[in-house]
């Protein structure tokens, strides 16, 4: 390609001008009214634009949130029980949490020697401590803190207007039958109130309460057990006759439901009047897994209650709503073994299922 003397005389002249433009970089900035290459009015026009472009944006959003709201109730869930992904089957919960091991300084344990160590972590259902005096429960006992302290009278605001005192005998918040509905609309913001002293077993040596490291100091450990909260679900409590002929509910529990039946029910409230209101129970079993567990895990206490009672449902967000717990306290675990252990809740409209969980919670304890 041959290039003519006017092409020539063009290519100087931009390389002329290219250079005077790289040497002065304010021309680029502004130039003959013009800002970054763009004039005023051009300016203008572009943030008018992306304005009410992010307004419109705004507004459509705002709008589509405002609807939504209009379908959702703060208090009461859309889609409750088996409408929803949660169901109508209650799972349980423990604490403490936090899968927690021992913990070592520049590779040593607290006896001098290396050990085994474990971050703690949510996903972990292990309860790994050391006992004694220098042991490291101290996690353990400040998990289980950290959970009483709603527990605490006041931590709700305006919490006593909410709560009742309520007992087996006593339930105030089921509206007697003819109620108005005025009554039985003021039912639905009240709940039975929970003691956190109920907790404190009197005639355990060890208590699980704070004061005594509930229990973990002195290799008595205690596991906070809950009910998981579906909302207005109602346990349907098992008959002393059904109890009685139930094919797989343990040995164990079945006898301490019967003595507690004999002591509270025979006797004192006839079945012409309805079943006995102490029946009136999530009955609450706790054991190995397999046989070895069952037989290292030793004897297993539970307080307040043999379980949950069944006065405390159903659960409608309540302002200040405390869910029944149950302190599971093993008397004397066995050192140094990994226990597989297991808490299973026991009502008519409970399934028990150990691949999915359900009506159920799995735990690990090894005791140093």
């Amino acid at each position: 390609m041959e290039y003519t003397v006017k092409d020539k005389a063009r290519l100087e002249e931009y390389d002329t001008r290219s250079d005077a433009s790289e040497g002065s970089g304010e021309r680029f900035f502004w130039r003959s009214g013009e800002l970054l290459g763009r004039s005023l009015s051009s300016w203008l026009k572009l943030v008018l634009f992306y304005l009410l472009f992010c307004g419109i944006l705004a507004l459509l959003w705002g709008l589509c949130i405002g609807l939504m709201f209009q379908t959702v109730d703060f208090y009461i869930p859309k889609y409750i029980q088996d409408q929803g992904l949660i169901g109508s089957n209650p799972g349980l919960g423990f604490r403490p949490l936090g899968g927690l091991g021992l913990k070592q300084k520049n590779g040593f344990n607290g006896t001098g020697a290396i050990g085994q160590w474990s971050e703690p972590s949510v996903y972990s259902s292990l309860i790994w401590f050391r006992h004694g005096a220098g042991g490291n429960w101290g996690d353990m006992k400040a998990s289980m803190d950290l959970f009483l302290k709603q527990y605490e009278p006041g931590y709700f605001p305006n919490q006593g207007a909410s709560l009742t005192k309520c007992d087996f005998e006593n339930t105030p918040l089921t509206p007697k039958s003819g109620s108005n509905l005025l009554v039985k609309q003021t039912y639905k913001d009240k709940s039975c109130e929970f003691n956190k002293e109920w907790l404190s077993d009197q005639g355990s040596d060890y208590k699980c309460i704070t004061q005594e490291d509930y229990g973990y100091r002195f290799g008595k450990p205690c596991i906070l057990v809950k009910l998981n909260r579906i909302y207005n679900w109602v346990p349907q409590p098992y008959s002393i006759d059904e109890i009685a002929n139930h094919t797989t509910m343990p040995t164990s529990l079945k006898g301490d439901i019967q003595k507690i039946y004999k002591e509270k029910c025979e006797g004192q409230f006839p079945p012409e009047q309805g079943p006995c209101p102490y029946m009136n129970m999530i009955w609450l079993h706790c054991d190995g897994e397999d046989d070895p567990d069952i037989e290292n895990i030793g004897p297993v206490t539970y307080t307040p209650f043999r379980g949950f009672p069944g006065y405390f449902y159903p659960y409608r967000n309540q302002r200040g709503y405390l869910s029944p717990i149950v302190m599971v306290q093993l008397k004397n675990p066995m050192p140094g073994v990994l226990m597989n252990l297991e808490c299973t809740a026991w009502a008519r409209n409970i399934e028990r299922n150990r691949l999915t969980r359900k009506g159920l919670v799995h735990f690990e304890l090894i005791m140093d």
